[in-house]
């Protein structure tokens, strides 16, 4: 069972995913009205399929959404930078440790010492996944207004 501060820190650790996630995909939700070969009226997006945002789109639109300044902005995108590399090598290593779990079989030697084996490294690598996004976070936060914060907390009421 959770106690207040370990559920304080997931809900911390959920929130900061989600707002790295709602950055990115965020961040190619505009759309445009295509000039090419796509009929009239049809839209499409601006960015290649399967293309993830870099550290600039991502700083751009924050500033957008919260009114940064040019300085701030720029230090936003350096942070995205540097945390996303962390961020991204820790989880290529859990997709590999996920993939080479998923691909033993119960038939083979000492399969349960595999998976526990695998299993605490997987466990670890989300645990440094976890920390690597709350660093991110409190680090994006050191640079913020608190009327900054305030916005980016604030959940996005759909649009009807």
């Amino acid at each position: 069972m959770f106690n207040r501060k370990k559920a304080g820190m997931m809900g911390a650790i959920g929130l900061s995913a989600a707002i790295i996630t709602g950055i990115a995909v965020s961040a190619f939700a505009d759309t445009k009205v295509p000039q090419s070969d796509v009929s009239k009226g049809e839209a499409v997006q601006n960015a290649p399929m399967n293309s993830a945002p870099t550290h600039e789109q991502l700083a751009s639109r924050m500033a957008q959404q919260l009114g940064l300044d040019e300085k701030t902005q720029s230090k936003v995108s350096d942070l995205f930078e540097k945390d996303g590399k962390a961020i991204r090598e820790i989880q290529d290593e859990l997709h590999t440790t996920q993939v080479e779990l998923s691909g033993l079989s119960p038939s083979s030697k000492n399969y349960m010492d595999k998976v526990e084996d695998l299993a605490e490294e997987s466990g670890e690598l989300t645990k440094e996944l976890t920390v690597a996004f709350a660093k991110n976070r409190a680090g994006l936060y050191e640079l913020l207004t608190p009327e900054q914060i305030q916005k980016l907390e604030t959940p996005v009421q759909p649009q009807s």
